[in-house]
C-alpha cells in the first residue's frame, strides 16, 4: 500500500515540474505579454473602443447616394468592419496564447510529449 502512495505522489511532483519553452514559444509568449501590458494603458482603451466601433457599429447612410455609390460604400465600411474585428481577436489570441505558455513554463499545466 505504501508503494501505491509513494508512486501516486511522485507523479504528482512530476507533473508540476517546470518545462523550459522553446526559443519560438519564450518569443510568443514575450510578445503576447508585452500585447497584455498594453492592454493596461489609457491609451489602448481607446483604441479597443474605437476598434469595436469600426467593428460592431458601422453602417453607410444611403441618403443622398446613389446606389453604385453605396454598394461601394457598404463594401468598404463591412471590410473595414471586418479587419477591426480580426485585429481585436489577434491581439486576445495572442494574450491567450502567452498565459498559456506561462503557465506551461511554470508548470502549471504539463504538456506531454507527443507520440509518433
Amino acid at each position: 500500500m505504501d508503494e501505491e502512495i509513494k508512486k501516486k505522489v511522485e507523479e504528482l511532483v512530476e507533473q508540476n515540474q517546470p518545462r523550459e519553452l522553446t526559443s519560438a514559444e519564450e518569443r510568443e509568449m514575450q510578445d503576447g505579454m508585452a500585447l497584455q501590458e498594453l492592454t493596461g494603458m489609457t491609451g489602448w482603451i481607446v483604441l479597443k473602443d474605437i476598434l469595436e466601433g469600426l467593428a460592431f457599429h458601422s453602417w453607410v447612410d444611403p441618403r443622398g447616394m446613389k446606389k453604385e455609390e453605396w454598394e461601394w460604400a457598404e463594401l468598404n465600411a463591412f471590410h473595414a468592419s471586418n479587419n477591426a474585428k480580426e485585429l481585436l481577436l489577434a491581439v486576445e489570441n495572442l494574450i491567450s496564447r502567452a498565459q498559456y505558455l506561462h503557465k506551461v513554463k511554470l508548470g502549471e499545466i504539463r504538456v506531454k510529449k507527443m507520440r509518433f
